[in-house]
């Protein structure tokens, strides 16, 4: 039977503890060579709304221990707009009544069957949160009790949530544009961890003598100056654009999520300007800098004094922690009866393909 999963179900199915070590598992089998993952790519067509495109995304990858394949998908019309004098890239909720398409589908290595299929919202937020706190616990300072965090969102939740988690943080200060939202945030926030929070009225506020930084935005631009960096500190950033990429020559050690270093974008032939919404990594040599599954499995090693300033670039998502997420997920929700199954025929034929 192949399960079929809500939203509901997956943030019921997920807990902390286990999707740290399942990730962390994860990312083990790939520095072992027991996983893989393919590039992303997204796919784009003209939109009649303004500054919009409709963007089709699709990552994939595998990890061998837990016999599965993800596959994750989105379905998007995103549209360029300004937001506090900040240029975002805003998705545009027009399927259904208001909502958003995004999928991951959950296969067995084992016998090729389509095992689960779940929307990615809550998968996706945890996948990017977790690998940062993972990324936080083998760079940071072990001492280090005081988070900085730069959004209100939900990827800033969810990085809230895991970095609290792995490590001793004892207080999270926290800004994001708008003073209401980061207030309401931060009151969730300390109410579901338990670790106390502070709303900040700058960026610079929120970085100002904290151990650890996190930027966790859909921001265009850098949010983030170097002069603010301070020894001891860990940066960890979500997204290449929201980053002052001088970081790299500042801090020292340095890992990023994949050596990929880049979204594959297609366009219609013959349109040679970057349509609305296409977001281009800067070409750069990523192979220089070591893999985070490396340093997570030892093979590469991380911080050696308490006076480096180490950072993370979470820069590109994997199919790896789709399959990790989704499996986690998935036994949780078979294990206490959540979802409806349906048949596994009906995803299957008699026709070699």
């Amino acid at each position: 039977m192949t399960l079929i999963l809500t939203n509901d179900d997956v943030q019921k199915a997920l807990n902390v503890k286990d999707c740290l070590a399942v990730m962390e598992e994860s990312y083990r089998e790939q520095a072992a060579s027991r996983a893989v993952n393919r590039p992303t790519a997204h796919s784009y067509l003209p939109h009649a709304l303004p500054n919009s495109t409709y963007s089709f995304k699709s990552v994939d990858g595998g990890v061998g221990k837990y016999g599965v394949l993800a596959l994750r998908v989105t379905s998007d019309i995103v549209q360029e707009q300004e937001v506090h004098g900040v240029v975002r890239l805003e998705k545009i909720p027009l399927a259904g009544k208001g909502l958003f398409v995004g999928l991951v589908q959950l296969y067995s290595s084992e016998t090729g069957e389509l095992l689960a299929i779940m929307p990615d919202g809550l998968i996706q937020q945890t996948r990017v949160g977790v690998t940062s706190a993972l990324g936080m616990k083998v760079m940071a300072r072990k001492d280090s009790q005081t988070l900085g965090l730069i959004g209100s969102g939900g990827q800033a939740k969810a990085h809230y949530r895991y970095m609290t988690a792995v490590m001793g943080i004892k207080k999270v200060k926290v800004f994001s544009p708008n003073a209401e939202h980061r207030k309401e945030f931060v009151a969730e926030m300390e109410k579901e961890t338990g670790c106390a929070g502070e709303p900040v009225g700058s960026p610079e506020e929120a970085v100002r003598g904290c151990d650890v930084i996190c930027s966790a935005t859909n921001s265009s631009r850098p949010v983030v100056k170097m002069e603010w960096l301070e020894a001891g500190m860990h940066y960890n950033s979500i997204r290449e654009f929201e980053t002052d990429l001088a970081v790299l020559e500042k801090c020292h050690p340095i890992a990023i999520h994949t050596q990929f270093g880049g979204i594959m974008h297609y366009q219609p032939p013959g349109i040679i300007e970057d349509m609305p919404g296409v977001r281009r990594e800067k070409p750069r040599d990523w192979t220089k800098y070591p893999e985070i599954c490396d340093l997570i499995a030892g093979k590469v090693p991380s911080r050696t004094d308490d006076k480096q300033i180490s950072f993370f670039l979470n820069n590109v998502g994997t199919g790896v922690q789709f399959a990790a997420m989704g499996y986690c997920a998935y036994k949780a929700a078979k294990e206490t009866g959540m979802g409806h199954e349906i048949p596994s025929e009906w995803f299957m034929q008699d026709i070699k393909p």
